[in-house]
């Protein structure tokens, strides 16, 4: 199950999540609609943190 903090999380960043047939998701940016395909929830869960350290460091440092 997808987390609803997860979910929030990418919804921050303009993007949305799509479960495949073969288990796998797929980011999708609420914008454009571009499909950014065939990742794991652990890499989405490791990218949307990354993403989070880096806009804490930069709201620091602004």
């Amino acid at each position: 199950m997808i987390s609803v903090d997860l979910q929030s999380g990418l919804y921050h960043y303009g993007l949305g999540l799509l479960k495949r047939e073969d288990g796998l998701y797929c980011l999708v940016d609420l914008d454009t609609g571009e499909w950014y395909e065939k990742m794991t929830i652990y890499y989405i869960q490791r990218l949307l943190k990354q993403w989070n350290q880096k806009r804490k460091l930069f709201v620091h440092l602004s």
